[in-house]
């Protein structure tokens, strides 16, 4: 294997998606679950804030956007040599490294946006159930496609690199 400024992308566009799906996997496995187990307006207060931090971390924020502006680099450095050995493993790499970017953007950020629109401190313990579980049963969802298609894609573009040549 080279050392050419793609295998260097592509190595990179891999450690990167495997750090996000990493990310992810703790929200899915127990973060998430722990926050379940709270009285539902301090999960909604803990989410905000966890939410909040997570908008103003450059090293965060540098690993989720610059992981998958990455992966479109390599998706199109792959599609442009799609007939060399490897290059469709990672450009199906790629392309499942910038779904995480994809569904935090369309569908976990406005159900954040709808949560950070309440005041936990103002809500019944009623509402506050409600407004939880409208969020927490579908962010958890979309938060599992986060979580597998980077760690897949990390997968698939090691398999494109240890085929190229």
């Amino acid at each position: 294997m080279t050392s050419s400024p793609y295998v260097l992308a592509t190595a990179a566009a891999t450690l990167t998606a495997a750090a996000v799906g990493g990310l992810f996997l703790a929200f899915s496995t127990f973060v998430m679950a722990g926050l379940d187990r709270a009285d539902p307006a301090d999960a909604i207060a803990a989410m905000r804030a966890i939410n909040a931090e997570a908008q103003a971390k450059a090293p965060f924020l540098t690993l989720f956007c610059g992981g998958a502006l990455l992966a479109v680099v390599v998706g199109v450095l792959a599609a442009l040599r799609l007939s060399t050995p490897g290059a469709g493993y990672v450009l199906a790499g790629a392309c499942l490294g910038v779904v995480a970017f994809i569904v935090t953007v369309a569908f976990n950020v406005p159900l954040n946006d709808r949560l950070d629109a309440v005041d936990p401190a103002a809500v019944s313990g009623a509402d506050a159930l409600r407004d939880w579980t409208a969020y927490s049963g579908p962010w958890i969802a979309w938060n599992h496609v986060r979580t597998v298609a980077p760690l897949v894609g990390s997968a698939l573009m090691l398999t494109g690199l240890l085929h190229h040549r």
